[in-house]
This record gives C-alpha cells, sequence and structure tokens, in this order.
C-alpha cells in the first residue's frame, strides 16, 4: 500500500506496512519512486477517487504503473508517533534515541547532529535498516520534515519502534550541530 494522504492522517491510522508518500508533497512522483520497487504492484490508499487519480498520473509520469487499484478507507491498525525538535534534544540528552538522517551526504555534511547516521531516505528500503539498532528508538530526521516522514514510514514498515521530526529539521535544532568538510572541497 502506497498512502498517498498527508502524515498527519497516515500518522493517526493506516494499514500495516503502508509507506507514506503525501501526493502533496513537492516532487511526490519521484519521490515515491524512490522507495516502490520496481515491477512491484501497490495500491494507493488516498482521501477521496479524485486524490487518488492526481497520484497515479504523478506515478506514471515517472514510470510507475503497476498501480493494482485505490482505496479511501483501509485498516488503520498502526499509527507512527511523532517528536518535535525540543522532544529530540530531550531524548538526546537521556541517550534515549539513535537519530538517522535521512537527508543526502552532501547536504549533511553542512550541518548535523553529533553521533547521527546518515542514511538518505531513498536508500533504506533498499539497506531494510541494516546497521540500524532495533533495540533502540529510532528518529528521523531531515531539512523540513518531508522525507522524514517518508523514512519513519519505510522503518517502522521493516519493523522498527520510529519516531519522525514531522515539522522542522536541522535547521531549527537548537543542540549542537556540526559540520563536515570533504577532501577536495
Amino acid at each position: 500500500v502506497l498512502d498517498v494522504r498527508p502524515f498527519a492522517e497516515y500518522s493517526l491510522g493506516h494499514a500495516h506496512g503502508a509507506i507514506n508518500v503525501a501526493a502533496s508533497t513537492s516532487s511526490f512522483g519521484t519521490k515515491a519512486g524512490f522507495v516502490l520497487l520496481a515491477e512491484e504492484p501497490f495500491v494507493l490508499h488516498a482521501r477521496t477517487a479524485e486524490e487518488a487519480a492526481a497520484a497515479a498520473r504523478k506515478l506514471w509520469a515517472v514510470g510507475l504503473t503497476d498501480i493494482a487499484g485505490y482505496m479511501l478507507t483501509a485498516p488503520a491498525g498502526e499509527t507512527l508517533a511523532t517528536v518535535d525538535i525540543a522532544e529530540l534534544k530531550a531524548m538526546l540528552d537521556a541517550d534515549a534515541v539513535q537519530v538517522i538522517d535521512v537527508r543526502e551526504a552532501y547536504e549533511r555534511d553542512e550541518a548535523y547532529i553529533p553521533g547521527s547516521r546518515n542514511v538518505p531516505y531513498r536508500l533504506i528500503r533498499k539497506l531494510h535498516g541494516d546497521g540500524i539498532d532495533a533495540d533502540k528508538t529510532v528518529v528521523t530526521i531531515c531539512e523540513s520534515g518531508s522525507r522524514a516522514t517518508i523514512a519513519a514510514s519505510l522503518l517502522q514498515r521493516e519493523g522498527f519502534d520510529v519516531r519522525a521530526v514531522a515539522t522542522g529539521g536541522i535547521p531549527d535544532f537548537t543542540g549542537e550541530i556540526v559540520s563536515f568538510r570533504r577532501c577536495g572541497s
């Protein structure tokens, strides 16, 4: 299931294993293309038939044509929690979380939270969460929340206890931030 509803609705209840890429996000088709597997049939979960049709057109534009249909209601047995920046800082201070920065490496180099791990959201499904501690709560973060929410849905699908920084991101973080300069840059 590709849940194309806004993350706020997805987080309150969604089908088990559903991947959330909100149709309203910029570059929706491209983002969905990064996280869906080639030739993998899927069903859209949308709020309206119009939203499903609009999402399908954007997916077709990037070559994702294996859409098996759409649904307007689905079993909503799972939820996905969020944290804000202040909560994330408190969790870090208590050493109670592992932070996954889901931006691209060049973005992370500019500023990142010490101890965070960089796994771009577009690679999470391919890696199946390898290298992420399944015994510790995971918090995903990006620049503004959009990619963090996609990543959180992917990690939840893999069985992780995950939260997303759904509003805000690294530019809003008030704790320690470091940067990295690559040789030759």
